[in-house]
């Protein structure tokens, strides 16, 4: 194999992680949610937080309540300022309710598509370029 060969396997490779997290993730939550449910649960506090590159994110102090009304505390991370008193979809296990989750994958769908169609223009990329006609191979 010559470093071109080797270029294009790398890139598909790396292709290939985005659709595969996609897939591993929804599967991950269809399984928590077969034995889930869903709550309403109150925000109590919301602190600002800034990140990587100033990205700015908000973490959430939660609590929810089970089906038999115990009272459970949490903290999510979000994207938007959720004022104390609001409320938050969460699902959380049935048989532990300590385990629970904010992120319920809804643009999962879409990065999957999207990053299929990367893949096919990344697949399309490498098959032209391993078919170019060079006069000296890179």
């Amino acid at each position: 194999m010559d470093r071109l060969d080797i270029a294009v396997l790398i890139l598909i490779v790396a292709g290939t992680l985005m659709p595969l997290f996609c897939i591993i993730k929804m599967q991950m939550i269809k399984k928590f949610l077969k034995n889930a449910a869903i709550t309403p649960a109150v925000v109590t506090h919301a602190e600002k937080r800034t990140g990587l590159k100033g990205a700015v994110y908000y973490l959430l102090a939660i609590e929810y309540k089970d089906n038999s009304g115990r009272l459970f505390n949490g903290s999510a991370i979000g994207a938007k300022k959720n004022a104390p008193g609001t409320t938050v979809p969460v699902m959380y296990n049935v048989d532990d309710p300590t385990k629970y989750k904010t992120d319920f994958g809804k643009y999962l769908p879409w990065l999957l598509g999207f990053s299929l169609i990367f893949l096919a223009g990344i697949l399309w990329f490498s098959y032209w370029l391993l078919n170019l006609n060079y006069t000296v191979r890179p």
